[in-house]
């Protein structure tokens, strides 16, 4: 059967469409959209923002209150404004957990689930009140065996102290480079407390203008020989030795001067500062400051911990006790003041995660848990040299921690780090990125 030139091309035409129909949505399938983090959290909401997928036209948002749950088609869904990578999920519980997990829909369907990511509602409303203080703990890898050449990476380390904009950094590592850094921080308006040159492994930096160091009266017996001082004319008195009536002490002559024969004790007041460090046998270690608040007068202490490092069951154990022992010392020496505590835990939430555990069992908690808005949670805090900006699962990976009381509001949390494209951007400062918050203490 011979067919015509226009019924040829329409046999071909629908030859074409009905392939083409049938190989895009498998050339094309939605990929998987990157992890979502939360950018904002209130009693009744989060906030919630994630990378952007090619091709998609809208988001769908699961949430549950674990991550397996998150994974089924039980989940609450939201679905995104057109094309926007952020949404907010509303009426949910206060002081409640929720993860969630997003779904890129493309002209050619759904794609699969990202990986899941967990935070938590506020406990109540962000209400500023008392001192706000702005703190970040910084891990600078001076001297340990992993770490890269100092010369090189201080002026680095600079950049990442100024980025983070806090008023007290708590720094870890600063094994004899600490008055380096504090010479380099001077002229931003930085001073530095750490317990002695040689034993700089942790040190603490706080903005002068806004704080100061506290201190304590101090009184101890001091013991001298006290000159005479009298009425009675000694250039008739008889060396070497000679009693006074009026003062009923003996006297004795010492390079042409009378001084009393015997030690005077007396007790003497003297303002030091309220500041120190804390030692443990399996060392760990903490230096601690007393620091008033100009602006309000209020006092607190601020912590720079450092914890065992090592996934060993032995060392999970450990830092438990660790963290036993720094808030027993901590509270000692506070006295009733608020306590802050930050550092390197080498511990993020998760498994074995025993230093939170210890603490949230004592009334101190994690500031990732309890802040109003975030930048960059899903960056880890340990970047460990690596070039590409490394995120873990669920929680993101944090072991640099900020650890607060329930009554201290948080806002402003970040993972302070310089990123282009979810890869570092310049010199690195260290295989740890400094991590701040903004305090509003009590």
């Amino acid at each position: 059967m011979v067919l015509s030139p226009l019924r040829t091309l329409s046999i071909v035409l629908g030859t074409l469409i009905l392939v083409g129909g049938l190989a895009a949505p498998a050339s094309a399938r939605p990929g998987q959209v990157g992890t979502p983090y939360v950018t904002a959290s209130t009693p009744h909401s989060l906030t919630v923002n994630w990378p952007p997928a090619p091709g998609a036209r809208r988001y769908k948002v699961t949430y549950a209150s674990s991550p397996s749950k998150a994974h089924r088609s039980s989940a609450h869904v939201k679905v995104s404004k057109k094309r926007r990578t952020t949404v907010r999920l509303t009426g949910l519980r206060k002081a409640k957990r929720y993860c969630v997990t997003v779904r890129a829909v493309t002209r050619h369907g759904t794609g699969p689930r990202s990986p899941a990511h967990c935070s938590f509602t506020m406990r109540r409303s962000l209400r500023p009140q008392g001192s706000t203080v702005s703190v970040a703990t910084f891990n600078v890898c001076a001297a340990a065996p992993n770490c890269r050449p100092w010369r090189g990476r201080e002026r680095a380390i600079v950049r990442r102290i100024l980025d983070a904009d806090a008023d007290v950094v708590a720094v870890q590592e600063s094994t004899r480079r600490s008055a380096e850094l504090a010479r380099l921080l001077a002229p931003y308006g930085y001073a530095r407390y750490s317990d002695d040159p040689g034993r700089d492994d942790e040190t603490l930096y706080y903005r002068t203008a806004k704080l100061q160091m506290s201190t304590v009266p101090v009184t101890r017996s001091t013991c001298e020989h006290d000159p005479y001082v009298g009425d009675d004319d000694t250039s008739v008195w008889e060396a070497p030795r000679h009693f006074d009536d009026a003062t009923g002490q003996w006297y004795l002559q010492r390079d042409g001067a009378w001084f009393t024969e015997v030690d005077l004790c007396r007790p003497r007041t003297k303002n030091v500062a309220s500041r120190g460090r804390f030692g443990s046998p399996t060392g760990a270690t903490a230096a601690w400051a007393s620091l008033r608040v100009v602006a309000t007068g209020k006092t607190y202490l601020f912590v720079s911990a450092h914890l065992t490092h090592s996934a060993t069951p032995k060392a999970v154990r450990l830092r438990r006790t660790e963290t036993r022992q720094l808030i027993a010392k901590a509270t000692r020496v506070a006295r009733g003041r608020a306590v802050v505590f930050m550092g390197d835990f080498n511990s993020y939430r998760g498994l074995n995660d025993t230093p939170r555990r210890e603490m949230a069992r004592q009334g101190w908690f994690d500031a990732y848990d309890r802040s109003a808005t975030y930048t960059r949670p899903f960056l880890s805090s340990l970047n460990g040299w690596d070039t590409r900006a490394r995120t873990l699962g669920i929680w993101g990976g944090h072991i640099d921690r900020i650890f607060i009381r329930g009554t201290v509001g948080s806002t402003a949390w970040k993972v302070v780090a310089r990123t282009k494209n979810r890869r570092y951007a310049g010199t690195k400062a260290s295989d740890h990125n400094p991590v701040r918050a903004t305090l509003h203490l009590p």
